[in-house]
């Protein structure tokens, strides 16, 4: 029986330094998922939860695909959805983000900024309860169902200013040196992060397209200020790493992958992918909040027409 030490201290990737040859171009890149080598545990893990994801999708599609209430725009928008989440979690990014900050922060922006915010505007959950067999489904269905206590309990995470705080203390969290190398470490933390990372995404977006059993009833001028206060640590944060000047995390003894002169660069790089990109998808969706309340007070200045 695993003691609890033991517990967090279990590994099954091949972390760093065991990847024998540098990446130099984009083949090495895009060839790289975890599910291919199954030389070790981690690929069987991964082929296994590839596996997984895919078949309980493609059944609750196949389940749902006639039903007039389905929409095939959310079909797509869902596909995309599962494609991205396998490629971040078992693909070429995963394979590469516990030797590489900057693909590290990649993962994270595609998990919380694209990923979440897609599988909420398409409300998901539907296809992947429809997926599972009829005793789980019902299990999994339950607590959502009527006044249950886990429906009142996201009725209160899922309230702006407790999914704010719990996304930026998550962010911040996860980010200290302690704790982060503790990721590149044990794969333990490492899943937990993962999940926490898109738990705390959902969490963040579901007040501005969050889907029943719970809606916000935000206006779109306090969507702004929403995010605007969840995008300014996080900019904060992305200066700091990009900024330092120093190496702030456990990849020193890692591979330098595409020709990258150092891991501070490595970092620099990735401080910056979190503090542009990251940022400009923010203020894309700011914009069409923006133009939503502009065309809602043009609509109601208009002046009314009576017969």
């Amino acid at each position: 029986m695993l003691k609890q030490a033991d517990f967090f201290s279990l590994n099954y990737f091949n972390h760093g330094s065991d990847h024998p040859e540098t990446a130099e171009n984009f083949l090495d890149f895009i060839t790289s998922w975890n599910f291919l080598h199954l030389e070790n545990l981690n690929g069987f893990i991964s082929l296994a939860f590839v596996s997984l994801i895919v078949l309980v999708y493609l059944t609750g599609v196949v389940r749902l695909i006639k039903k007039p209430f389905f929409s095939k725009t959310k079909l797509f928008f869902i596909s995309v959805s599962v494609f991205l989440l396998v490629f971040v979690l078992e693909g070429p990014i995963d394979y590469f983000a516990e030797e590489m900050f900057f693909i590290h922060m990649i993962q994270h922006l595609t998990l919380m900024v694209v990923i979440a915010p897609l599988l909420l505007s398409a409300n998901a959950m539907p296809v992947f309860i429809w997926g599972t067999p009829k005793p789980i489904r019902g299990i999994i269905s339950k607590p959502f169902a009527g006044e249950s206590k886990l429906k009142k309990l996201l009725g209160v995470i899922t309230k702006p200013r407790y999914s704010l705080i719990l996304y930026i203390v998550n962010l911040y969290i996860w980010h200290i040196p302690f704790f982060y190398n503790l990721t590149l470490k044990y794969d333990t933390f490492h899943f937990i992060n993962h999940a926490m990372f898109v738990f705390m995404a959902l969490l963040l977006w579901w007040p501005i397209i969050g889907p029943a059993p719970v809606r916000s009833n935000l206006s779109n001028p306090q969507k702004i200020v929403y995010l605007l206060l969840a995008v300014t640590p996080s900019a904060a944060l992305a200066a700091f790493i990009t900024l330092s000047g120093d190496s702030l995390y456990a990849y020193e003894s890692t591979p330098l992958h595409w020709n990258m002169l150092s891991h501070v660069e490595d970092q620099t790089w990735g401080g910056l992918i979190m503090w542009l990109p990251g940022n400009f998808l923010f203020l894309g969706v700011l914009t069409t909040l923006f133009f939503r309340w502009a065309k809602e007070e043009e609509g109601s200045a208009l002046p009314r027409i009576e017969n």
